[in-house]
């Protein structure tokens, strides 16, 4: 894990104390949405988009709803604008090693300034391109030594996952039947030829007559929008949200699970 310049601990030291400090200690492209103002640990996500990016974080932006529906579930929220993260840190590797490295490097951040701490649950959730990073920290030794307990993926991209592929935590994958983008062949090609570990499931909810960003409910840089965009299927949606809940319960991750007090 990368080690934080000095200059930055005092910042963070002070930013444990609210969550409003912790998030002005942050850079801009990490944006932290706690499930209470207090800093209790709690089990915690974060969320790397996909190549359109966060776009106006609000309700009704895809990545702002899915933050609201973890926090409710007592989860606390990052999420990274991995363009901008990308450019600030300028890490090495693949699509999904350089998406895995901002976690990292996020994580290192927030547990300076007393958050996600890491006796508590981590989820790496991820769209599209996103989906790399998420499948990335899933399968390398990084992935479960930061804390990430399971990973969940909207129609991910696997060009550039290893094969076969070292499965190290449960994954749930949410994909639909008529993608073109990221074809469900390929996902479950990769979850086929996995190096498999009966301790770690890798499920897949295929969603028929869905396509690309089945989950986009309106644009996410006009999150107000009246209409929705032309991918968007509403059940698929809604099942994919029932999916994320039943896989977040069997695996114990929600607030009850990090007491530590």
């Amino acid at each position: 894990m990368r080690a934080l310049p000095l200059f930055c601990l005092p910042l963070l030291l002070a930013a444990s104390a609210n969550p409003a400090a912790a998030q002005e200690a942050l850079p801009a492209d990490l944006h932290l949405l706690p499930a209470s103002a207090d800093t209790k640990p709690r089990p915690w996500a974060i969320l790397i988009p996909r190549a359109e990016g966060i776009g106006k974080l609000a309700p009704g932006n895809q990545y702002s709803d899915l933050a609201a529906f973890l926090n409710q579930r007592g989860i606390d929220v990052l999420i990274v604008d991995d363009d901008a993260a990308l450019k600030r840190l300028g890490p090495s590797g693949s699509a999904g090693e350089k998406r895995a490295a901002i976690a990292i490097d996020a994580l290192a951040r927030l547990r300076a300034a007393q958050r996600f701490d890491r006796r508590c649950p981590g989820v790496a959730i991820g769209w599209s391109r996103g989906g790399e990073g998420a499948l990335t920290l899933a399968s390398t030794p990084d992935g479960p030594e930061s804390g990430f307990r399971a990973a969940i993926v909207y129609y991910p991209s696997v060009r550039s996952q290893r094969s076969p592929w070292p499965q190290r935590m449960p994954v749930l994958a949410l994909q639909g039947t008529e993608d073109g983008t990221a074809p469900a062949k390929r996902l479950e090609a990769l979850a086929a030829t996995r190096v498999q570990n009966p301790e770690y499931p890798f499920i897949i909810k295929l969603y028929p007559g869905a396509g690309h960003r089945f989950d986009v409910a309106h644009p996410v840089d006009d999150p107000g929008s009246a209409s929705a965009p032309r991918d968007y299927r509403a059940a698929a949606h809604r099942a994919a949200l029932e999916a994320i809940d039943g896989f977040l319960t069997e695996r114990a991750i929600s607030s009850a699970s990090c007491a530590l007090d």
